[in-house]
């Protein structure tokens, strides 16, 4: 059976699942939602919250259940989320970068093309209330961009070669979360965690733009 995947292309929680599908070879369907669509979203779960996965018989936007259940062989260890200290040595590893990778790409994600005028404005509106202008987190790249080099040190020194020596669902949260910031202009990762993001790409078959320029087969 051909499952639904309901996502945002730039979302990392989004962008999890879609790794997740590609590694365990799940057939699926993309089906990409405007940013600023509501009502559907609500209809489907009683939130405006993606992921969603229809799997027929069940309707879900919580991106860790979702892949528990895609994932029927435990290929990517999902009893480690049990694990309470692993759990929240990677949460708060995502929350670190979040706080400053979001801050630097928003501005730049709301210009590729899964955005239109209105769901740009009301993106923008939407998360200016938390974070302030748009304008002024480009004119204070610098401080986010010194806060996310801390972190990603942090980050570096738990790869051996992954997050906890074997590949694991702790690296298809990591690797989701990184990725966004491959679009933002000039920066780059150190050959380490550029080495360490391709190999998980590689392994989950993913392409960050894939539905934008009509890559998925």
């Amino acid at each position: 059976m051909t499952v639904k995947l309901y996502h945002y292309e730039h979302c990392p929680f989004c962008v999890r699942v879609r790794m997740a599908l590609g590694l365990l070879k799940v057939p699926w369907k993309s089906l990409m939602v405007p940013y600023d669509e509501e009502d559907f979203l609500i209809k489907l779960t009683g939130k405006k919250m993606l992921p969603i996965m229809d799997f027929g018989d069940l309707v879900t936007n919580e991106s860790l259940e979702i892949i528990e259940r895609l994932d029927i062989d435990n290929l990517l260890g999902m009893e480690l989320l049990k694990d309470t200290a692993q759990c929240q040595k990677i949460d708060t590893l995502l929350d670190k970068i979040g706080k400053d990778l979001h801050s630097l790409c928003m501005p730049y994600w709301i210009y590729t093309k899964e955005f239109n005028s209105t769901s740009r404005n009301y993106f923008q509106k939407k998360k200016e209330k938390k974070r302030g202008p748009f304008r002024d987190l480009i004119k204070n790249k610098d401080k986010y961009l010194k806060g996310l080099e801390v972190t990603l040190k942090e980050v570096e020194d738990h790869l051996d070669p992954y997050f906890i020596s074997d590949f694991s669902i702790f690296d298809i949260m990591l690797a989701s979360h990184l990725w966004g910031m491959y679009i933002f202009p000039e920066f780059q990762f150190s050959k380490k965690l550029h080495n360490y993001l391709q190999d998980v790409k590689e392994k989950c078959n993913f392409e960050y733009h894939e539905d934008l320029w009509n890559l998925k087969k």
